[in-house]
């Protein structure tokens, strides 16, 4: 069987859409469901970065490719800001928490990095090392969004074993396998925290992708149903909260 990147999209939007659905409304719920959606959800990024380097590869203009995740990632944070005042005003919850994930600025600026380690690469004295130099800047920015160091490795491997297969599986499971020794030293709480070695899961998927688009794009819809989800699910999570659900 093998998959394409709309395949890939449709399996990533379904599993964040359950890990979410167990973030916001775990309490609906049976025990321990919600912390086996977020088991689950670590296929989610990877499958994301994954194909983020494949569009900056694969598509006819990158400058407008990038500053399509800029745009969607300051929606996302606008967005955020004014769903969190909402709930604060309407719900004045004890437990009130704002809406914090933005997955596409993670993308943007990794992407970003991407591309100036790629113009570096290209170009000779100065320019070469001003490349790498803004793609180490953009390497530590990478560190202060959602994904940190998490994405920022796992788009490095994506980048630099780029069509490289099956080196590029054997480097992801690489770095799976650093993050489960790295899980083993807080070993208290491996199961409810330090899992983002289940990142493994990922990889078949990956394995089984063909190169190709797909037959359908659909690509507004995915980049409007991330930061919608997100939105209705917080939003019923407080309305169950004020009903004392």
């Amino acid at each position: 069987m093998r998959l394409n990147a709309f395949h890939l999209k449709i399996i990533a939007l379904i599993l964040m859409f359950t890990e979410h659905f167990g973030r916001y409304l775990g309490e609906l719920l049976p025990n321990h469901f919600p912390l086996y959606l977020e088991y689950a959800g670590r296929i989610v990024a990877p499958i994301f970065f994954f194909l983020a380097v494949e569009s900056f590869f694969k598509t006819s203009n990158r400058r407008r490719y990038i500053a399509r995740l800029y745009v969607w990632a300051l929606i996302m944070q606008v967005g955020n800001f004014i769903v969190s005042r909402i709930v604060e005003t309407v719900y004045q919850s004890e437990n009130f928490f704002p809406v914090g994930q933005n997955i596409f600025l993670s993308i943007a600026v990794g992407v970003s990095m991407v591309a100036a380690l790629e113009w570096g690469r290209t170009q000779i004295g100065i320019k070469k090392w001003g490349g790498f130099a803004l793609a180490g800047v953009f390497a530590f920015t990478s560190l202060l969004t959602e994904s940190s160091y998490i994405g920022l490795s796992m788009l490095i491997v994506f980048y630099f074993f780029y069509n490289k297969k099956p080196a590029l599986y054997f480097a992801y499971a690489g770095l799976s396998v650093l993050f489960f020794l790295w899980g083993l030293t807080n070993i208290a709480y491996f199961w409810e925290f330090e899992f983002q070695w289940m990142m493994i899961a990922a990889l078949p998927f990956i394995i089984m992708y063909n190169g190709e688009r797909g037959r359908y794009s659909l690509k507004y819809f995915f980049y409007a149903f991330y930061p919608l989800h997100i939105w209705i699910l917080y939003f019923i999570g407080y309305a169950f909260q004020l009903n004392g659900l």
